[in-house]
């Protein structure tokens, strides 16, 4: 019984996980979309906007502009 609610546990956790995964790069591509740059997700860093010629992680591209 254990075993049946720990591999239950685990394929929810990974659906949770994949479905997470693809929420951020959709919401990375429709930022790109909505402010016309150019955008890209990096794994365990997160959305990336190009400013200039380098690329800078979303939530400090205040601190750039």
């Amino acid at each position: 019984m254990k075993r049946k609610a720990l591999i239950i546990g685990g394929g929810m956790l990974g659906i949770w996980l994949i479905a997470a995964i693809v929420l951020a790069r959709t919401n990375c591509a429709w930022y790109g979309s909505q402010t016309e740059r150019d955008t890209r997700y990096a794994a365990f860093v997160g959305c990336m906007v190009r400013v200039g010629n380098h690329w800078v992680p979303r939530a400090e591209l205040r601190t750039e502009q």
